[in-house]
């Protein structure tokens, strides 16, 4: 099955530590990731690697539910997690760039469609929706983050 792989980059104008805090808390989840009604720890524990959320979206009409553990914790330079169950394989990256105006910030998300051919065909459906989801939510983390607002 072929993997598919998005990426989105902003700049923030604020430290690479701050915007890295910010993605780190949770609760902001749902405030940058369109299309994600929960996002809950399954454990005490919310920070570092091992640690484990049950996540839900939605994707054209479809609900998804996936375990996603936390597996690369860098800070202040990267974020990432896998899917440890769920029907859709993923796996993300966050990124955090000193750069001239604050923090470069890029999200990576790689997925591997379900259902041979015939899933990969119709979530091709969905790859404008995933690609215009993931700018979208960095420009709103930007404006966010930028504006002091968040969970934090």
């Amino acid at each position: 099955m072929v993997e598919r792989r998005f990426s989105a980059r902003v700049e923030i104008a604020r430290g690479p530590g701050e915007v890295f805090d910010w993605v780190a808390d949770y609760r902001n989840a749902s405030l940058a990731l369109e299309g994600v009604s929960r996002w809950r720890p399954l454990t005490g524990r919310t920070r570092g690697p091992g640690a484990r959320f049950e996540v839900s979206m939605e994707v054209l009409g479809v609900p998804l539910e996936n375990v996603l553990v936390l597996d690369l914790w860098d800070r202040p330079r990267a974020i990432g997690w896998r899917s440890e169950s769920g029907l859709v394989p993923q796996t993300g990256r966050w990124r955090f760039e000193p750069c001239d105006e604050g923090t470069a910030v890029s999200l990576t998300i790689a997925y591997r469609p379900p259902g041979g051919a015939l899933g990969s065909l119709v979530l091709a459906r969905a790859d404008d929706l995933v690609r215009g989801r993931l700018r979208h939510a960095l420009e709103r983390m930007k404006v966010t983050i930028e504006a002091g607002d968040g969970a934090g």
